[in-house]
């Protein structure tokens, strides 16, 4: 891997792959150290370690991809930049697995931040999900554009959005606000998602069956994968809630999908929310309400930490808080609490047909969210 490391600085094209081959989460270009120094400065704080990046990049990493070209994202960047100076490429993924993003910071050759971000799936048979993605971005940027602040949080529109060589990829500016994602407060990031959902909102409708319907086949399936032989007290339970709130007037607008924190970024008056895959276009406000707040809980319990009780007993309350705010039916709080956490549990699932590494965290906070249930 040294040596690799050596022959790259010398003019080779080699690109070191952490932690594996495998599943590779951080690469960077080893003949251009100032790429990895800047994966050290803004993505990826554990390779603050020794004064030279691309060494303990190298040190550390289980493989490295050899090549006489730079490679297609670079190739698709040059594209879009014109010729001149060559571009050089740090990738970060995630979580490194076959169905993540695979995000492709280009540099040009002299500079020590990158010029653009390069999108896409990190294997090419699931192009599909970041075609949609972007298809469903650019139909959501227009139906909000009247509102300008809410539009300004929308991620700029891509450069280039296409196919190259059998796979769908993006080619969009440098975000400035990408470094500051994570730290957003959660009441900035609700009044935000707040003009969202208002913006986009198509029409009000009444609570039907078919919306309680829907609910309870989610709860069950999900409680049916989770915990066999629950699901039919579970499914009980949340009728008991949702009976009553048939006729309830529910605002029809936009989701985002998996609306929380780590999707969120801003600083001084601006913001900026990432990540559309699981964007609807017709949905209640109620998904990303939930969403925001069962995100910290599962990380909580993948952690091991204590308090989802008391954490998912919080978040009702908050949740109810923010529907009376909105002029909503606050019982929806509780009633759509199983719902939505059997869908974010498996939806990895349902869509690919694979397990999610979440899914044993969402688990335990599926056992904890039962027990909030009122019996009869």
């Amino acid at each position: 891997m040294i040596a690799a490391a050596a022959k790259a600085r010398r003019g080779g094209c080699t690109y070191t792959l952490w932690p594996d081959a495998r599943q590779p989460m951080i690469s960077a270009d080893m003949g251009y150290p100032a790429a990895a120094e800047w994966l050290r400065r803004t993505m990826v704080p554990t390779l603050r370690r020794l004064p030279d990046a691309a060494t303990w990049m190298s040190l550390r990493a289980r493989a490295a991809l050899v090549g006489e070209e730079a490679g297609l994202a670079a190739e698709v960047g040059q594209a879009v930049v014109g010729s001149g100076t060559p571009l050089r490429v740090a990738m970060y993924s995630p979580s490194g697995q076959a169905v993540s993003k695979a995000i492709c910071f280009l540099f040009r050759e002299g500079e020590g931040d990158p010029t653009l971000v390069v999108k896409a799936m990190a294997e090419p048979r699931f192009s599909w999900r970041l075609r949609r993605e972007s298809a469903l971005l650019e139909e959501i940027r227009a139906r909000v554009a009247h509102d300008p602040r809410v539009a300004a949080g929308l991620p700029a529109a891509p450069l280039f959005a296409g196919d190259v060589a059998a796979e769908f990829m993006l080619v969009e500016p440098v975000d400035p606000l990408g470094t500051a994602t994570g730290g957003t407060s959660r009441e900035r990031a609700l009044e935000w998602l707040r003009g969202f959902h208002i913006a986009s909102c198509s029409h009000e409708q009444a609570w039907a069956p078919e919306d309680e319907r829907v609910a309870l086949a989610v709860a069950r399936e999900a409680w049916r994968l989770a915990a066999p032989g629950s699901e039919d007290a579970v499914v009980d339970r949340v009728r008991a809630l949702l009976g009553p709130l048939r006729g309830a007037v529910m605002p029809r607008c936009a989701v985002h999908g998996d609306f929380w924190r780590g999707n969120v970024a801003a600083r001084d008056d601006a913001i900026r929310v990432y990540d559309w895959e699981w964007a609807a276009h017709d949905g209640t406000p109620l998904f990303d309400l939930w969403t925001y707040e069962l995100a910290e809980l599962r990380v909580r319990a993948r952690d091991g930490a204590d308090g989802l009780e008391a954490g998912l007993e919080d978040a009702v309350e908050r949740i109810r808080a923010e529907l009376r705010d909105r002029g909503i039916d606050e019982r929806f709080a509780l009633a759509m609490l199983a719902p939505v956490l059997g869908g974010l549990a498996f939806r990895i699932r349902d869509r690919l047909g694979m397990p999610d590494a979440m899914e044993q965290p969402s688990i335990s906070v599926m056992r904890v969210a039962a027990r909030l249930l009122p019996t009869s």
